[in-house]
């Protein structure tokens, strides 16, 4: 039977440096980088063409 990850929520110390990180160096796709306010982001990424 196929199995799919389909979200994994990771606390990152430096949001820049996290999509440095996913979508230059991994070449992941940067969905949502959200502002939450108090210096939070939400980001969201995923595999190219996912």
């Amino acid at each position: 039977m196929p199995q799919h990850l389909s979200l994994v929520a990771r606390l990152v110390p430096d949001d820049d440096s996290a999509i440095a990180f996913f979508a230059g160096a991994l070449g992941f796709d940067l969905l949502e980088d959200t502002d939450l306010g108090s210096a939070k982001r939400w980001l969201g990424v995923a595999p190219k063409g996912a």
